[in-house]
């Protein structure tokens, strides 16, 4: 009886998995949903990430994610109104300017806010640290770019030149200013300098020189593979941890707004050393291809050598720099695993559990070019057919002992 229980629950075990094979193959060839407004089209689908992410902020979201990540409530805030400023800054007729600019000055109002500061060092030598320097400077930076001169705060305005001075002091004495005590991550200082590149579009250019010195120091410590270290020592440029994925792609996102020459050098090695596919999909790898490693709060979970930070982020890299079929590739593969869910207006991933994700995809998927190819992913689904067959046997085989113990019990 017992036996025959277990038989019972396999065979529908095995159903259950058969059918997310197929769920899975019809899902993959997922297009966004987008409305015609006009003579605009819009991408109702990350709108409706936006407003989830909008609902999950007034229920305090960000204060949530702050119990589990050391940066959780400044990282927030950071990448949901960068996704706001991406979403408005490519409506043509700024039918959502008025909601998305509120929810930029929201979110900037938070990080600058006691709350925001609090988790850092006041005394380094950029003032709170690289880190949150980076992120608020640039977000600020950001708001700036997107108002007419007529609605710009003066306040915010002499605000984001002093960050901005600080920042050029800061890096012609190291090029890696600390982002805590003792610890410094490139990626970090990125933000710094991307943000002084932001100035310059905006205002009188007074960083340049600066900017170019930079970018000459950090040539000079790149890691054995000829890419920006993960993380480094700060007192003497080394890095401590070589290139990996979350960084990479993170970094080459700024990286453009900084010096595209050097940026498309940089990107060249990543997608020769981070870019993988397995099972025919595409995916970002958290550490080189030849190298294993485990995932930690950077990178989130890594999975058969993908990183979860590296490939969220990566089909917004992917996608800025001409790779439009892969950066594709990875966002449908991120909407298969992700399981969405979407409610009225809202939409979100992870069941809406992790905030932080939501607003990563949100924030690569308005980043990403307004453009759908047809993908055909051939060789992953001969795998899952080969698979499903499998599968299929198996039950045959389960149903066939199920059978056979029925008609001997009858005997």
């Amino acid at each position: 009886m017992i036996i025959r229980i277990i038989s019972y629950i396999l065979a529908i075990t095995l159903l259950i998995i058969m059918s997310v094979v197929v769920l899975v193959n019809v899902k993959i060839h997922y297009r966004p949903q987008v409305i015609v407004q006009g003579s605009d089209t819009v991408q109702f689908e990350l709108l409706q990430e936006l407003r989830g992410l909008k609902k999950a902020l007034n229920e305090n979201a960000d204060l949530e994610m702050q119990g589990v990540y050391p940066e959780g409530y400044v990282f927030l805030n950071a990448i949901y109104a960068l996704a706001w400023s991406n979403f408005i800054d490519h409506d043509e007729h700024q039918r959502y300017f008025e909601e998305g600019h509120s929810e930029i000055h929201k979110a900037w109002s938070k990080i600058d806010s006691e709350t925001g500061k609090s988790s850092f060092t006041e005394s380094l030598s950029l003032r709170y640290g690289s880190y949150y320097t980076g992120w608020s400077t640039f977000v600020l930076g950001s708001k700036l770019r997107l108002e007419p001169t007529g609605i710009r705060n003066e306040i915010e305005v002499r605000q984001f030149i002093q960050r901005c001075e600080g920042i050029a002091s800061a890096i012609q004495v190291n090029t890696y200013p600390e982002s805590y005590e003792g610890a410094g991550w490139p990626a970090d200082v990125m933000l710094c300098v991307a943000a002084l590149s932001i100035h310059d579009q905006i205002f009188e250019p007074r960083f340049s020189d600066i900017i170019n010195d930079w970018l000459k120091s950090i040539q000079q410590g790149l890691d054995s593979r000829g890419m920006v270290p993960h993380a480094v020592l700060p007192e003497d440029r080394k890095g401590s941890s070589s290139a990996r994925g979350s960084s990479m792609a993170l970094m080459l996102i700024f990286l453009r707004e900084i010096d595209k020459e050097f940026a498309f050098k940089q990107f060249d090695l990543f997608k020769a050393n981070f870019v993988d596919r397995k099972f025919g999909l595409t995916g970002i790898r958290e550490y080189p291809k030849g190298v294993s490693g485990r995932g930690d709060i950077d990178s989130g979970p890594v999975f058969l050598g993908f990183g979860g930070a590296a490939t969220i982020v990566g089909m917004y890299t992917l996608s800025i720099y001409g790779e439009l079929e892969p950066s594709l590739t990875v966002r449908n593969a991120v909407e298969v695993m992700a399981m969405p869910t979407q409610l009225d207006d809202r939409k979100h991933y992870f069941f809406g559990m992790v905030p932080i994700a939501d607003a990563f995809i949100a924030w690569s998927h308005s980043g990403m070019k307004r453009k759908d190819v047809n993908l055909r992913f051939v060789a992953f689904h001969v795998l899952s057919l080969l698979f499903f067959v499998f599968l299929s046997a198996c039950f045959w085989l389960v149903i066939q002992k199920i059978s056979l113990k029925g008609r001997n019990a009858l005997i």
